[in-house]
């Protein structure tokens, strides 16, 4: 047995903790230490207590404070109370190391990309996904829009302070803002699930949606009014027939270049959407 110093309903307490065998890191392949844990709440606080446990159960809550580390509350506790004291409730639990994970680069095809703001999370599965902001100019950004256009490819990225081992991602939805000086400021997200099955579709289905469906049916009707103001347009005399023939060029879909695509992930704020 050990004592672990933990906050809790916004004090410090030195609590009696076993000490459980640690597990390896999916994201750095360090040692994360857990304990076993139990301690007495009034009835008072339980329903206090049982939030704060909630929030610090969950991967990116409110993980429980510590001396030396934060902790995450593992799966589910008990709070029983006793026929002689049932004013009072012993919890029983276990806590985990929370890792402060922070790249101080994000190194992929020859660039180093220094992240203003860094997250990494995974799946039940381990599937790492790491989420940062960036920001690029020149030749830098030239080399990034590069990378962006392969579709589906796999780069060995390095995140250094994470993990210097480099590791086979590939890019997920990617954010961009233009800023002042000819920067780029960019929300990246780099998922490593090379050799993995593809999630299911039906949960991904209502994304967006009505929306989707709607802008849909506008573009479709406005394109069919489009091909019948040119037409009459022509009938009328009012355009030339080579100037018909560009319009109609010009109005009718094809496959979007890789700078026509990227202006649809493009916004005039990108910390909306961090997370």
């Amino acid at each position: 047995m050990t004592t672990l110093d933990l906050t809790l309903l916004g004090s410090t307490h030195k609590l009696t903790a076993k000490e459980l065998a640690p597990i390896t890191s999916a994201h750095s392949g360090n040692p994360l230490r857990r304990y076993a844990l139990e301690f007495r709440v009034p009835d008072s606080r339980r329903s206090d207590m049982n939030a704060e446990l909630q929030a610090a159960a969950t991967p990116n809550g409110q993980h429980l404070r510590g001396s030396d580390a934060a902790w995450r509350v593992a799966g589910s506790w008990t709070a029983t109370s006793q026929a002689e004291r049932p004013d009072i409730y012993t919890y029983a639990l276990e806590v985990q190391e929370v890792e402060e994970l922070q790249a101080s680069t994000v190194e992929l095809g020859g660039l180093a990309l220094v992240p203003i703001q860094y997250m990494e999370e995974s799946n039940d599965e381990g599937t790492i996904a790491a989420t940062f902001v960036t920001e690029v100019s020149g030749e830098a950004s030239d080399r990034l829009e590069e990378l962006l256009s392969a579709d589906d490819e796999y780069y060995d990225v390095v995140r250094r302070g994470v993990n210097d081992t480099a590791l086979r991602m590939r890019f997920g939805r990617c954010l961009w803002q233009q800023v002042d000086g000819g920067v780029r400021r960019h929300n990246l997200v780099l998922v490593a699930d090379e050799g993995q099955p593809e999630g299911s579709l039906p949960p991904m289905a209502v994304l967006n949606q009505p929306q989707l469906h709607r802008t849909t049916e506008k573009t479709v009707a406005n394109a069919d009014a489009l091909a019948l103001l040119l037409d009459e347009l022509l009938a009328q005399g009012v355009l030339s027939e080579k100037a018909f023939n560009m319009i109609k060029a010009a109005a009718t879909p094809h496959a979007l270049t890789h700078r026509e695509s990227r202006e649809f992930s493009r916004t005039e704020n990108l910390d909306d959407y961090w997370r």
